[in-house]
């Protein structure tokens, strides 16, 4: 919620700026620049609405990597990164990364930090992925097939000689 409030925010503060300066440039006057202003500030807020509810049904993982890079965690106040022993993950190698509250992770950082035991939340919706040895692999069932198919040639080669 609080990534969606910076949205409104943003695009309110442009509405703002883009119709104060440009009713300054044109020559209008005050209070019909005050009135286009507050109009087009609300509605900058609503299209900023819209384009946050779209990223958020189209492409979350783009609003996972906003979260991460503003510092901003989507499973709470604790994260169980600082206080020593009050973490509530104790130790991170006892940690099942594919529990339910954890996802895999899709980027390269994402994977480091998987295998260095640093938890994430779950989001809602993360994409088709398989854990191996803490290493999230991408389902691709037609590449994984001709893998497969290439070990079993090799095993048949190997089981003749």
């Amino acid at each position: 919620m609080n990534l969606q409030i910076g949205f409104l925010a943003l695009f309110s503060f442009l509405g703002l700026i883009i119709s104060t300066v440009c009713g300054i440039m044109v020559g209008n006057y005050l209070g019909h620049i005050i009135f286009i202003t507050f109009l087009s500030t609300v509605g900058m807020a609503g299209f900023g609405f819209g384009v946050y509810t779209v990223l958020e049904m189209k492409v979350p993982e783009f609003l996972e990597l906003l979260r991460n890079f503003t510092g901003g965690y989507s499973g709470g106040d604790e994260d169980g990164l600082e206080g020593g022993g009050s973490s509530s993950y104790g130790s991170h190698s006892d940690m099942d990364s594919s529990s339910p509250g954890y996802d895999s992770p899709s980027s390269p950082d994402e994977m480091r930090a998987a295998a260095s035991g640093i938890p994430r939340r779950k989001a809602d919706k993360f994409g088709d992925h398989i854990i191996v040895e803490n290493i999230a692999i991408k389902n691709e069932p037609k590449l994984m097939a001709e893998a497969i198919r290439t070990m079993l040639a090799k095993d048949d080669g190997n089981a003749e000689k």
